[in-house]
């Protein structure tokens, strides 16, 4: 918040004949400042922790971070997915929560603490694949992401702690395959009116046996927010191999 604070000035001059009084005001044209969009928060590490619902034992956790396990310094232009992997029971269903951590700060900075403090400007998107295409479903309240901004083309060197491509499969009738058989919901609602979904906390639910990946990405959406993926910025875009067996 700006405050602008207009000040005015009253000087007084006094003789031993004659008292002069002089009084000299300030005055400008008042401005409206707007304050600046919060930025993309800095982040080194995101965790996907779930909790199967049928035995809190079965407790599934996935980490990708940009901490070197060999130095345990911050490397800008690596992810060390080593731990980006979900093992998943078939035909289960999962509570999930995301932790965001910047791990170059001492203590560990939460940093999804401050994504829901903002959460009337984040979104996360959830992509399965591989996914038939007459279940991707694009809209304010589905977590898949548009095709058009699918990774394509992706090197197949750079690949997952699973082995499995970070690129996008979608089944067609020309394209067959097997689909990863996995649907995941945004469970949180943010403070909008209406209230909006926001996912840091979620649902995900398994069907049979299947491999592929999850793709997250947290969009960063100051006054645009509306439910879609294409407004604003993007903080977080992690792949992440899942084995559902």
């Amino acid at each position: 918040m700006s405050k602008i604070i207009l000040f005015g000035r009253t000087m007084f001059f006094a003789s031993v004949l004659t008292v002069m009084v002089t009084m000299t005001g300030c005055n400008k044209d008042v401005q409206t400042v707007t304050p600046a969009l919060p930025g993309n928060e800095f982040l080194t590490t995101v965790e996907l922790q779930l909790v199967n619902t049928a035995n809190p034992s079965d407790a599934p956790l996935a980490i990708s971070t940009q901490i070197s396990p060999y130095t345990g310094t911050y490397q800008a232009d690596s992810v060390y997915s080593n731990l980006a992997l979900l093992n998943l029971k078939a035909n289960s269903t999962y509570t999930g929560q995301v932790i965001i951590l910047d791990e170059t700060q001492t203590p560990f900075d939460t940093v999804s603490n401050e994504i829901l403090a903002r959460e009337n400007y984040h979104l996360f998107f959830f992509q399965p694949s591989p996914i038939d295409s007459s279940n991707v479903i694009v809209s304010t309240t589905t977590t898949d992401i548009p095709i058009a901004d699918w990774n394509i083309g992706v090197p197949p060197s750079d690949t997952t702690a699973g082995g499995v491509s970070d690129n996008e499969i979608l089944i067609t009738p020309t394209n067959l395959g097997l689909p990863l058989n996995l649907i995941v919901t945004r469970t949180d609602l943010d403070n909008n009116i209406p209230p909006m979904q926001i996912g840091l906390k979620d649902q995900y639910v398994t069907g049979a046996a299947s491999t592929g990946i999850l793709r997250v990405v947290l969009r960063h959406q100051p006054n645009a927010k509306n439910g879609t993926y294409p407004p604003g910025s993007t903080d977080l875009d992690i792949t992440y191999a899942v084995k559902i067996q």
